[in-house]
């Protein structure tokens, strides 16, 4: 069963719910350029209906401006390789793609640690789509931006002239927001709006917290190398340190439209319990492009294959990592394959073990193999969603707060069941100031996978070893 990318139907909250096809005339202003015969794509569930505000913000509104300013910051990673490729600065043929002069390194000879101009000039974009939306918010507190290409501050309010700004978005061609504004209503609200924790801008404090995290180009190694179907733009929104609502852009994987996932996991009131639940939502927007995509003869596959790889594979742990040689990734999976699955004797599930770049990238495919197994048992009498095996995914310290915020609400808004945590089992941060996921990333969806996730963080939270490595004490893990 072979899912593609843009046919994923989206999720409720308990089980896969049956895709809900609507006119494109209607799902989106025909400014943005939705192709009808795509209109199949965008696909919408929510749990319950209802919004939830935070400091008078709408969330779904909130969201509606990061997919919209995702889907900008696309067309200038789209612009920058078209750029590329028709300058001197291509070497290597079809196998490889280096940008001579336009890659800079974080860190020397790091291929991990690259920065391209594509970087710094998405971030340029998204932010200033932001700001032209949440200008006041911004200034009074109410959002904070964190972006990877910055320091973590919002002085790019009004740091810039329009005139200079609009020049920035020509030269990368992305539409402008004076000629076409932010949308803000791409997602489908309830006249039924439930309000909490609205406060005033003069009360607002650390307890009602907006962040929106930013990763303009999630994947620069893969871009550089020419892996272009691994690239992706996240941005991700979080409250009071949990990952809320997420969108991940895919730039570069339809030769004429930008994809837009993105997914809404609200939180639940505990302290009101007869209330109504807030929404979970989650849903692909695909969007005709203004800048050309070619795709070289070779090096442009992204080597992770389906979703679902054929009839034996549905009985198989998927474990997803990248190429890194660190410690900590080698000791978590031998722990993995050796010490939990090996306890698992003959009844261990055979493993389907993928290497790929991008944390986004990884985590997306967790959550869409997921989602097609969930779908493949829905059609199956009988079978139960325990039977689920899923995806794992292993991640090194080396990514950060941006790279993980958007894919998990995705994620979660998907498979509220699903477990991301650091490798000794504990919940990523998600305060604006504690950027990097020192202890690195599990993630896993699926009734078998996250059972293992949890089993081998229980395990690497004893292991000395991992633990020296890590820089953690081991009473200091606390599995969720």
């Amino acid at each position: 069963m072979d899912i593609s990318l843009s046919t994923i139907s989206a999720t409720s909250a308990q089980n896969v719910a049956s895709p809900t096809t609507s006119n494109a005339a209607e799902e989106i202003n025909n400014s943005l350029q939705l192709d009808a015969d795509v209109g199949r794509f965008v696909s919408e569930s929510f749990d319950s209906v209802g919004d939830m505000k935070i400091n008078d913000i709408s969330i779904t509104e909130l969201l509606s401006t990061c997919i919209d300013a995702c889907r900008r910051g696309c067309e200038v990673i789209r612009n920058v390789r078209h750029k590329l490729l028709q300058s001197s600065n291509v070497v290597g043929g079809d196998s490889q793609f280096l940008c001579c002069g336009a890659v800079k390194y974080k860190i020397s000879n790091d291929p991990r640690s690259a920065l391209t101009e594509a970087d710094e000039a998405s971030q340029k974009v998204i932010t200033e789509c932001l700001n032209d939306c949440w200008a006041k918010e911004i200034r009074s507190g109410l959002i904070k931006i964190v972006g990877e290409e910055d320091e973590g501050g919002d002085d790019f309010v009004d740091s810039v002239s329009l005139q200079d700004m609009m020049a920035h978005f020509d030269k990368y061609n992305s539409p402008r927001i004076d000629q076409e504004p932010i949308h803000r209503d791409l997602l489908s609200q309830s006249d039924n709006t439930q309000i909490i924790d609205s406060i005033s801008e003069s009360a607002c404090d650390k307890k009602n917290e907006l962040i929106i995290f930013i990763d303009p180009m999630d994947g620069t190694r893969e871009f550089v190398e020419n892996r272009i179907e691994n690239v992706q733009c996240l941005i991700g929104i979080t409250y009071n340190g949990k990952p809320i609502a997420g969108a991940v852009g895919m730039p570069m994987i339809h030769e004429n439209k930008i994809e837009i996932a993105y997914g809404i996991d609200l939180p639940t009131d505990s302290e009101q319990p007869t209330s109504p639940p807030l929404s979970k939502l989650s849903g692909v927007k695909c969007f005709n492009t203004l800048n050309p995509l070619v795709k070289q003869s070779s090096g442009t596959d992204t080597g992770m294959g389906d979703y679902i790889d054929g009839e034996e594979d549905v009985k198989k742990l998927v474990v997803l990592s990248g190429d890194s040689k660190k410690p900590a990734l080698t000791i978590s999976m031998k722990c993995l394959e050796s010490d939990v699955l090996g306890s698992f004797g003959d009844s261990a599930p055979p493993i389907r073990k993928i290497i790929a770049g991008g944390c986004g990238n990884k985590m997306l495919f967790v959550q869409r193999r997921f989602e097609a197994l969930s779908e493949r048992i829905r059609h199956q009498e009988g079978t139960d969603s325990s039977s689920t095996i899923g995806s794992i995914s292993l991640a090194p310290p080396g990514s950060s707060s941006w790279d993980t915020a958007g894919p998990t609400a995705l994620l979660l808004a998907a498979d509220p069941n699903a477990v991301v945590t650091d490798l000794v089992g504990r919940p990523l941060v998600y305060d604006g100031e504690h950027l990097s996921n020192d202890c690195g990333v599990v993630v896993s969806a699926g009734h078998m996978a996250t059972r293992i996730h949890r089993e081998m963080c229980q395990k690497l939270r004893n292991d000395e070893v991992l633990c020296e490595t890590l820089g953690v004490s081991r009473c200091d893990a606390e599995i969720i």
